[in-house]
């Protein structure tokens, strides 16, 4: 069952013992995947504390302890063909030169996130973004008033408050591309989200070892089509 608060995992422990923790669970998953190494990423370096703070400087935001230890272990990999249906850490992680804020140059799936989070009606959306996502949703609200009363139409490349805010919302990942598949991070909590635009739906994976438990769970369930293919994956 997916966390609600993956952040008190690593509240409650010193980098070290949380290096030593997601390695288990990289680990984990990577025996799991044995009978298809190209989707292992074992040989994938991770990435120096240089390298993070140059990320968070250029976006202005500090990662979550958690991811910080994961890609320190594994960075992520180039997207394998159209994407895969396994939700496997593994193969859907993107490296972190290609991480990139949800709200900005995302137009077309942020504006409909907001208009779900806005809609208190709507469910398409995990209920916990709208406390993730507070102050992007604050301004996309007031923008969308404003518009309003003067007959216009609410556009965030036009909403001057929400393009100025720091990201809430980070992009990790890329799954299905037919689905048009983005894994989320929330900078505020740490929580791990995936987005399958073309439903729409936002929904909560939770913490990296949620997301591991995922991958498994499926690894095992699907393991006939994993193996399948797995022949037919050009990787590079």
């Amino acid at each position: 069952m997916a966390s609600s608060t993956p952040t008190d995992t690593s509240n409650n422990l010193d980098e070290d013992h949380l290096i030593q923790h997601v390695t288990h669970h990289w680990n984990e998953l990577n025996k799991k995947l044995a009978h298809v190494p190209k989707f292992q990423n074992n040989h994938q370096p991770g990435v120096n504390e240089e390298r993070i703070k140059e990320l968070e400087s250029k976006l202005k935001i500090t990662l979550p302890k958690e991811i910080r230890a994961v890609i320190k272990i594994h960075d992520g990999r180039k997207h394998i063909g159209y994407g895969l249906s396994y939700r496997l850490p593994t193969t859907d992680l993107l490296p972190i030169s290609q991480w990139e804020p949800y709200e900005k140059d995302n137009d077309t799936f942020a504006q409909d996130l907001f208009q779900c989070l806005a809609d208190k009606n709507d469910s398409c959306a995990d209920k916990n973004l709208h406390e993730d996502a507070r102050e992007h949703l604050k301004a996309y609200i007031e923008g969308t008033e404003k518009a309003e009363k003067h007959n216009n139409e609410c556009k965030l490349t036009d909403n001057e408050a929400f393009q100025s805010l720091p990201c809430e919302l980070l992009i990790i990942g890329q799954g299905m591309d037919d689905y048009a598949e983005q894994y989320l991070l929330s900078i505020r909590s740490g929580r791990i989200y995936l987005a399958i635009h073309n439903v729409p739906e936002w929904r909560l994976i939770g913490t990296f070892a949620d997301w591991i438990q995922e991958g498994l769970s499926n690894a095992q369930d699907q393991k006939d089509e994993l193996k399948e293919q797995h022949e037919e994956a050009e990787v590079s």
